[in-house]
């Protein structure tokens, strides 16, 4: 009987060794932190920009912020996006010019952030204001 437990047991404590290394290097490595990339472009219309982030949770609701874009007084908010399953998004904006001074746009940084409704977790990326100086 116990050659039979030991014939037995040994797969199944071999499988549970190799979940636990697999799991103790996980932890050891961490998970890939959630980021996020940040294209502005000057258009006719104002400020597009391209959202992109990665390594978030799956299906992770994030949300989209920003400093003051140049010569503007207030934040911006660029509303919520949906991460799919592997934990990425992509989203399009386009925000209202906001000088027509062209140095005002060069010279300050606009600093975007994303972050998770669940946790709070969050990424920034930043770009110069260019973007924002009207056509």
């Amino acid at each position: 009987m116990q050659a039979f437990v030991r014939r037995m047991l040994g797969p199944a404590l071999a499988i549970s060794a190799l979940s636990f290394t697999a799991t103790a290097a996980s932890a050891i490595t961490g998970q890939a932190k959630p980021q996020l990339s940040i294209e502005a472009e000057r258009s006719p219309q104002g400020a597009r920009i391209t959202f992109k982030g990665k390594n978030w949770p799956a299906a992770a609701r994030v949300k989209l912020t920003a400093t003051r874009a140049p010569a503007s007084t207030k934040p911006q908010d660029f509303g919520m996006v949906d991460a799919d399953s592997s934990g990425v998004f992509t989203l399009r904006k386009v925000a209202i010019c906001t000088t027509p001074n062209q140095e005002d746009g060069s010279l300050e940084t606009v600093t975007f952030t994303a972050a998770e409704s669940a946790t709070g977790v969050k990424a920034t990326a930043s770009t110069r204001g260019g973007a924002w100086v009207c056509q």
